[in-house]
């Protein structure tokens, strides 16, 4: 499937994903990364809201995860043969979680970036994300423009096999709502 032409809903003339998501992003046992170096040249950066309280998040969690680790890996096996775009998707994970201990054990089965703990309370990040982008209730899927930050989507949880290549399994919209 081919991923949607971006329609903006809001715009930004340059994105400074910094402001948004804040200096530094985790993965794997805890590794932090620069967030203007991971997210440069990026075509579709996904803003994951999410918590291991929630029980809708913990059924999306494991097929979003499955859908970008297939990704990665379609990338890794077509490395020659794809046009340089399907490969500039980078999903974050942005926690509801309010005690660390759950955000450490559910960001452990992620296979992508997270917005480090301290970083959604001291900087006031999941809240200020979460008004910009009117997340009302969770598991919510945002996709931004990766060049200026606009708005593709609010319905990434519903669109997100459009996005990803790779082998994976979809199922129907009543498994994920």
């Amino acid at each position: 499937m081919q991923a949607p032409t971006p329609t903006p809903t809001s715009t930004m003339s340059s994105c400074n994903f910094e402001e948004l998501v804040g200096p530094t992003l985790l993965i794997g046992k805890g590794q932090e990364v620069y967030t203007k170096d991971l997210l440069k040249d990026k075509k579709y950066v996904m803003l994951y809201f999410s918590a291991q309280w929630c029980p809708p998040c913990r059924k999306f969690t494991p097929l979003l995860s499955e859908a970008y680790t297939a990704h990665k890996q379609y990338i890794q096996d077509n490395n020659n043969n794809i046009q340089e775009e399907e490969e500039d998707i980078e999903v974050i994970f942005v926690s509801l979680d309010s005690i660390q201990t759950d955000f450490d054990t559910y960001r452990s089965k992620m296979p992508f970036y997270s917005v480090p703990f301290a970083n959604l309370w001291l900087l006031h990040i999941k809240d200020k994300l979460s008004s910009r982008y009117g997340v009302r209730s969770i598991p919510t899927l945002v996709v931004l423009n990766g060049q200026d930050g606009s708005v593709v989507t609010k319905n990434g949880k519903g669109e997100y096999a459009s996005y990803f290549k790779g082998e994976y399994e979809v199922p129907s919209s009543c498994c994920i709502s």
